[in-house]
């Protein structure tokens, strides 16, 4: 009998993702059942009787989950900023304590954020070359050049939704320490996202580039690809994330939001297929029209086809 590999994951969130978190467990038990899944989570917000429904939903599919405690009256004092669109909590400063708290045994670990699905193998991940770097990360396409924190190409500046550590060379670096003071020193450098620039000022020429597989942010499904097609599509990737609007909300623009709710049926919490409205200004209701009608255009080409032959003979 083949031996089970072992997958060391990172999960951190607040009372508001609760729901998300459930449905990024269940596509992760779904597609790692060959695996020895440790599950090493910080949270804030929720009450004994959730983490009792947490653990207990671990342990029916023979996983393992670590609760850890960090000083959250110092992570209140980090800077957050203000977001009209998906609102930014304290909580995403809690990536930053894992690398202290895991067991000494732990040597590699894996941090996603819980805007994610699981939908792939990730036992690869624990031996992974990521060429003498301290972690591995997707470069984040969304994201301007920011040469005013040394950033000079798309290419450069990672997305730390998705971070491969190496705990020891994580450790060595101060990769904590130097994030941490950024944030509070430098809070004028931090825009937007202020735990992923502060990273990547941390981390600058000391990460390694993971396939897009591994964080499959909305810029990485080509439109080329039909939504008939998604299914194939899928059998290669590894990590799904949600980057910018979320697929519980009914503005998402990510081409894979249907996958959420596949996950969200097969969850403790079915109901979190439900997609709530959202009020739009007429300037962003024409946005999300035009998004919709790409995705029209590349999920129908026989119907686009048959529009153009139309054209062309209405324009003899």
């Amino acid at each position: 009998m083949n031996k089970k590999k072992n997958v060391q994951l990172a999960l951190a969130f607040d009372d508001k993702y609760i729901t998300p978190f459930y449905v990024l467990l269940a596509s992760l038990f779904i597609n790692n059942k060959q695996n020895d899944v440790v599950i090493h989570t910080i949270v804030s917000g929720i009450a004994d009787k959730d983490k009792d429904d947490i653990i207990a939903y671990v342990q029916a599919n023979s996983g393992e989950i670590i609760f850890y405690d960090i000083d959250l009256d110092y992570v209140s004092k980090l800077i957050v900023p203000e977001k009209e669109e998906n609102p930014l909590t304290g909580a995403m400063y809690y990536r930053l304590f894992f690398p202290f708290l895991v067991p000494s045994e732990v040597q590699r670990l894996l941090y996603i954020d819980v805007d994610t699905l699981v939908v792939g193998d990730l036992a690869g991940l624990a031996t992974l070359d990521l060429g003498g770097k301290t972690v591995g990360a997707v470069t984040d396409r969304d994201m301007p050049v920011r040469s005013d924190i040394g950033i000079d190409s798309v290419e450069q500046y990672f997305n730390s939704g998705v971070l491969l550590i190496d705990i020891a060379k994580w450790k060595a670096q101060r990769i904590s320490e130097k994030a941490l003071k950024i944030i509070s020193e430098e809070p004028d450098l931090i825009k937007g996202y202020p735990d992923q620039d502060a990273l990547n000022m941390a981390l600058r020429n000391d990460w390694y580039r993971l396939e897009a597989k591994y964080n499959v942010m909305r810029l990485y499904v080509p439109n080329e690809v039909p939504k008939r097609r998604f299914e194939e599509f899928l059998k290669d990737q590894k990590i799904i994330h949600y980057n910018g609007k979320k697929p519980w909300f009914s503005d998402c623009e990510h081409r894979l939001r249907h996958v959420y709710q596949q996950y969200a049926r097969l969850s403790p919490r079915p109901a979190a297929v439900a997609v709530a409205p959202v009020v739009l200004t007429e300037e962003k209701r024409k946005m999300l029209r035009k998004a919709r009608a790409v995705e029209f255009y590349f999920d129908h080409p026989e119907l686009v086809a048959v529009w153009r032959r139309l054209k062309a003979l209405v324009g003899r």
